[in-house]
């Protein structure tokens, strides 16, 4: 009978911690409406350099509720996703690491401060949950995700590897970024196993989990292609990332690296235009966060402004059919990615290291002069308590006084993986701007205050004993 009611109290907290969290994510609804951002019509429109999905989430609610509503009810949705995810974490760290109604409380804060950061102190003043883009359904998603990579970390268990492959396809169907989630994945699943496995068999069950992932992605990636345009191919885009950055740094002189006459007509007329408008790294200033400042207002405008605009001209021009407008683009940029790679490579070198240093500032701070030191200083110390803790837990052991058997630590290097993984991948291909960080941001402050509070439990408990 106890333990009936133990499980009713439990189920009742849960109930009451959703309906708080739902509460606090549709106000900014309530408040602001819907946020249509500058990526919003191509998901809407289901254009074929999107990933599906986005797309179909949008679409879903579009053969519910109709042309009139569906905008709403997916930001609903998103909604609804974003306290479960709130819900998910709070509960789940809480279990794993035994912590008090006030260590989940700092969870839940955490979580819920993300969201009043982009409401009133970042540029943009929104809540990505109330804004169609795939932020506003890919951060609660990661969440989830990441619960299943504790899940792994801490129980090794068979539910916790299938839910993490799972959640990283639907991640990558949303986002070409989430391959991020493909190598955190082999890296955790390695480290979880190499002990009980060895290096082999851990290293072809990661690689065998990441495989799956991928491929389930990339099939609804295909299948997806195939249901609206009856084509089984992947979306089409990817390269035009990389070629962005590439014409940033590039200059006129490269145009002997790429192939096809009417290809370097093309590229030295965007080079033409980028110089008019200063849109190249000739004209970055000095330091990292000059360059960086530079590059992230450039690579938009170089991108859609200029090299598409160029390119679409040049096909009215040519007389290309609508219909293949879309693979004759594809052909151009990909032939001038090929070209600009090595001749641009020295320059992406010192740009990538800019990038890097931005994100790791990003991921927990906004990059301001002050604050760029600041975010050093958390780092440090959050480095620091992490080796407080270990001292402490290892003399407590040496004592033989029990410890818990779920180490805080562990927790704190899944996070601060998750955070290089991401910055470093992103720092390839486009700048790391908020909205691409912020997927650790709150990871990053939960895992801190999970030690603080493990280092102040063992320094009470240790007084106590004197």
């Amino acid at each position: 009978m106890e333990e009936k009611q133990k499980r009713q109290r439990r189920i009742a907290v849960y109930m009451v911690l959703f309906v708080v969290s739902l509460a606090f994510y549709l106000v900014w609804y309530l408040l602001d409406g819907i946020i249509l951002t500058e990526d919003a019509p191509s998901y809407i429109n289901m254009q074929s350099s999107r990933e599906p999905g986005y797309c179909l989430y949008l679409w879903f609610f579009r053969q519910i509720f109709g042309e009139g509503s569906y905008l709403h009810a997916a930001v609903v949705g998103q909604c609804i996703v974003a306290a479960l995810a709130a819900c998910a974490i709070t509960i789940r760290l809480t279990g794993v690491f035994y912590l008090s109604w006030f260590g989940s409380i700092g969870i839940l804060a955490v979580q819920y401060g993300i969201t009043l950061l982009n409401r009133f102190v970042a540029r943009r003043r929104y809540s990505y949950f109330n804004s169609i883009e795939t932020e506003g359904l890919a951060y609660s998603l990661w969440i989830f995700y990441f619960l299943c990579l504790v899940g792994i970390l801490y129980k090794k268990d068979r539910k916790s590897v299938i839910g993490a492959v799972v959640w990283s396809m639907v991640l990558v169907s949303i986002r070409k970024q989430m391959l991020i989630t493909l190598v955190i994945l082999f890296v955790v699943m390695f480290c979880s196993y190499v002990r009980e496995r060895g290096l082999a068999r851990a290293g072809i069950y990661a690689l065998v989990a990441c495989i799956l992932g991928f491929s389930g992605a990339r099939l609804v990636d295909c299948s997806y292609n195939f249901m609206t345009r009856g084509e089984f191919a992947p979306h089409t885009g990817d390269s035009s990332f990389i070629v962005g950055t590439e014409l940033y740094l590039a200059d006129k002189e490269m145009v002997e690296y790429i192939d096809g006459e009417e290809n370097k007509v093309l590229f030295l007329e965007i080079m033409e235009r980028a110089d008019k408008k200063e849109y190249n790294t000739a004209y970055a200033g000095k330091g990292w966060q000059a360059v960086e400042d530079h590059y992230s207002s450039a690579y938009d405008r170089i991108k859609f402004d200029i090299m598409m605009v160029v390119i679409r001209e040049d096909q009215e021009m040519r007389g290309i059919a609508e219909a293949d407008r879309e693979a004759d683009y594809e052909q151009i940029i990909g032939a001038m990615m090929k070209g600009l790679m090595m001749p641009t490579a020295p320059r992406l070198a010192k740009l990538y290291c800019c990038n890097v240093i931005h994100g790791f500032v990003t991921t927990i701070l906004k990059v301001h002069r002050l604050l760029n030191w600041a975010a050093l200083v958390l780092y440090l110390l959050f480095a620091g308590t992490i080796v407080c803790l270990c001292i402490l837990r290892r003399r407590r052991a040496q004592k033989g006084i029990s410890v818990e058997a779920n180490n805080p630590v562990y927790f704190a290097f899944l996070v601060m993986l998750a955070i290089t993984v991401n910055i470093c991948v992103t720092s390839l291909t486009i700048y790391c701007q908020m909205r691409y960080m912020l997927y650790n941001t709150g990871l990053f402050y939960q895992a801190w205050w999970i030690m603080l509070l493990h280092v102040v439990r063992y320094l009470r408990r240790d007084a106590k004993a004197f």
